[in-house]
């Protein structure tokens, strides 16, 4: 049942996405601005953030939001996880067995506070490198990715079921020109 209603869902959200009132280039630019901040690890400002660059960048605000919930408690382990791998393969930071051995060493250890600030932060950093290297660069294919899928579908889909374009001659908000630049 879970897996009919997240398809549901989808297919609401992709609706939602054909009738909004602009073009297919930035609706797209949006749904990939939204992907690559959903798996950079900047939980709790992921939507000012996909709201702020959509803004700078002259992308479609409301396409990206939903992107950014890809990311959840049930989704982050296996999507850090993964870019930690592809970051640690770069910019070669500590295995996960590295890691485990500096923290139980460091549980373990009987050394005053500031001993213990400097290797946690120092730890810290071994971690945060490798994992903002690999979410930036996932996070930058996987939105060039899905924004040449987005706007091949929406020009499509409009192109194929006119009823799913916005009305010929309407202004978008945003960018202060006609919403159907697609024909």
């Amino acid at each position: 049942m879970p897996v009919r209603r997240t398809l549901k869902k989808f297919e609401e959200w992709f609706l939602h996405l054909l009738h909004l009132d602009d073009s297919a280039h930035r609706i797209a630019l949006g749904v990939a601005i939204g992907t690559f901040v959903a798996v950079t690890p900047t939980w709790g400002i992921q939507m000012l953030l996909v709201v702020g660059i959509a803004w700078l960048l002259r992308a479609n605000k409301v396409a990206g939001i939903p992107m950014v919930w890809v990311t959840n408690p049930f989704t982050n382990g296996p999507i850090y996880g993964f870019c930690y791998w592809v970051g640690w393969m770069i910019a070669d930071g500590p295995t996960p067995s590295d890691f485990w051995e500096r923290f139980k060493e460091l549980l373990e250890g009987n050394v005053g506070w500031k001993d213990t600030l400097t290797q946690v932060a120092s730890l810290a950093y071994d971690i945060a490198v490798p994992l903002w290297v690999g979410t930036c660069l996932v996070g930058l294919v996987a939105g060039a990715i899905f924004y040449v899928i987005m706007y091949y579908v929406i020009t499509i889909c409009r192109r194929r079921f006119p009823h799913h374009r916005p009305k010929p001659g309407t202004v978008s908000k945003e960018s202060g020109g006609p919403a159907d630049a697609v024909k």
